[in-house]
């Protein structure tokens, strides 16, 4: 059985000092596409009872060591409330030590984005972001995999107006267990992480190696062209 998530948290606090001084500053976060809440949120392992909690993506807005930034997460951590303050980068593994759930959380957030994109009735986008949340936290928080479920467990939900997205949830984690979701390829999973605030998770895109290589042959192409011209110039003159 692996460990709770909080004790997780609380070594990667003590294994990440560098959040003291992090460099990215979240100062404003909204629900995007907006809240679906539950009567309580429940974590057994250290008896707690969280009172309506809501379930949503967030647009996040920020800076990265000064430079503005503009993103959509989802919380990785629910023993945490979110608030704008320092956050730090970190590798996945600060919060989800084991490989086989980093991989799952690709698969939910690269599947489930998708999902999202194409809907646009706003009470269904609402549905499918809490069920993404809900799923998030079912794979992060639970020991127990087989089978995941949003309604027992070490953490659960009851109640509230979320019961179709607890469904769905369920929905998207038999998806990932029996294959019928894998994780869309180009992608990884990056973290803002605080030890006293509530870390969250998203998926950049990575570009492919054979992309990598077509930019750095782009860069030798415009520089050899800078350099013709400089010969260019100089002959002429």
């Amino acid at each position: 059985m692996r460990k709770t998530l909080m004790t997780a948290a609380l070594l990667a606090a003590a294994a990440f000092p560098q959040t003291a001084n992090a460099q990215v500053i979240i100062n404003s976060l909204t629900p995007d596409p907006g809240y679906l809440a539950a009567s309580t949120l429940n974590y057994t392992p250290l008896g707690y009872v969280f009172g309506n909690p809501g379930m949503s993506r967030f647009h996040v807005v920020g800076t990265d060591n000064g430079t503005p930034f503009d993103i959509f997460t989802y919380c990785v951590d629910a023993l945490h409330a979110f608030h704008p303050g320092a956050f730090a980068w970190a590798d996945i593994s600060v919060m989800v030590p084991d490989a086989g759930r980093q991989d799952q959380l690709l698969t939910l957030l690269t599947n489930s984005d998708l999902v999202l994109a194409a809907e646009s009735d706003t009470l269904a986008r609402k549905t499918i972001s809490a069920a993404t949340q809900l799923a998030i936290w079912e794979i992060v928080h639970d020991s127990q995999d087989t089978p995941y479920d949003t309604t027992s467990g070490d953490l659960f939900t009851v109640g509230g107006n979320s019961g179709d997205a607890r469904a769905l949830a369920n929905t998207y984690l038999q998806k990932i267990a029996d294959g019928s979701w894998t994780a869309i390829a180009g992608h990884k999973l990056q973290v803002l992480f605080a030890g006293d605030n509530q870390s969250q998770v998203y998926v950049t895109a990575v570009p492919e190696p054979a992309s990598w290589l077509t930019m750095i042959g782009g860069f030798a192409l415009v520089g050899g062209a800078v350099r013709r011209r400089r010969v260019t110039a100089y002959k002429a003159a």
